[in-house]
């Protein structure tokens, strides 16, 4: 069996799944360190348990942005303490699979060999991500069918067709997590003059968050801080709120599937609006997306089983397909 470590760098999340072992490591994609002596101090969770809460000589960083390496030694970091915190020291023997965006560029591409090659790989593969996704997700690649999949992560959205094992259409949206956290805090500012973090924004998102037509208009108090006065303050947010911040972003994602959808076969598009589209990522989540993606693009959505894993479970099935 060959020896693989599989990483998904989420912009939200990463993901390692190492063979014979499995998914060893999913947490925050979020590394504290010392400024003075560079030591890293947390990773994951813990790390991002301190955003907005250290002094100075503490700087809590996200590395990655849009799937790809913002900051190259904290992502370099970032995997190494994962990879000792599950006793995986030595990966001379271990090739590295990296799941990529739709969209990644070759500087980004050399970027993420460099990093391969730093922790010691012997080679670099690399996997568009929403193919790992739909294989995560029980999509066969084994008949010449088309399929579409689609993968709501934090920092993009990958779409891809496929028929059989190869990628005919491949398209990326910035229609994303971030970019949904991003709206909530500018409306929380301007319309209510209360400055929030981003750990705030993607609770109120998570928590009444919508793209539903008939949704319970519901009401989540926020703490943060008045701009007038720069003092605490509390505001009630309504969940039509959210839902008025979120619905004119959605016009990214759906023109992206429908281009997507242009550039397809027409015999490919027949087998997509049989066997419908699968969507997976955290975003994916957010409540009516399925059924809202369906009613404007008229073709059946289905759910991955584990959408926010779908690209690491895709890893373990890779090198078995």
């Amino acid at each position: 069996m060959k020896r693989v470590i599989g990483i998904d760098l989420g912009t939200s999340n990463t993901f390692i799944y190492v063979s014979g072992k499995g998914i060893i490591f999913s947490e925050p994609s979020v590394i504290a360190f010392d400024t003075k002596t560079s030591d890293v101090l947390e990773i994951g969770y813990l790390a991002a348990k301190m955003i907005g809460r250290t002094p100075d000589t503490i700087e809590v960083i996200k590395p990655i942005q849009r799937g790809v390496p913002a900051r190259m030694n904290p992502t370099i970091n970032l995997i190494k303490k994962a990879l000792r915190k599950n006793d995986i020291k030595n990966i001379s023997n271990y090739s590295i699979l990296f799941s990529v965006p739709c969209d990644i560029t070759p500087i980004e591409k050399k970027a993420l060999s460099e990093i391969a090659f730093n922790l010691g790989a012997k080679d670099v593969i690399f996997e568009n991500q929403a193919k790992l996704a739909a294989l995560g997700s029980g999509v066969s690649f084994k008949e010449n069918r088309g399929n579409m999949h689609i993968n709501l992560g934090a920092g993009t959205t990958n779409i891809i067709v496929t028929s059989g094992d190869r990628i005919l259409v491949s398209k990326s949206s910035l229609f994303s997590g971030n970019l949904l956290d991003e709206a909530i805090l500018r409306y929380l500012r301007k319309q209510r003059h209360l400055v929030v973090g981003s750990k705030t924004a993607e609770f109120i998102k998570m928590k009444i968050g919508s793209v539903e037509s008939n949704l319970e208009n519901r009401l989540l108090e926020v703490s943060g801080r008045d701009i007038l006065t720069s003092l605490p303050h509390n505001v009630n947010i309504s969940t039509n709120e959210v839902r008025n911040i979120i619905l004119p972003l959605t016009e990214l994602l759906l023109d992206a599937i429908n281009d997507a959808l242009t550039l397809t076969p027409p015999e490919l598009a027949s087998d997509v609006n049989e066997n419908g589209i699968v969507i997976s990522g955290g975003t994916a989540l957010l409540a009516g997306m399925r059924e809202f993606i369906e009613k404007h693009i008229n073709i059946p959505v289905r759910l991955a089983p584990d959408p926010v894993a779908a690209v690491a479970n895709g890893m373990k099935q890779y090198f078995n397909k």
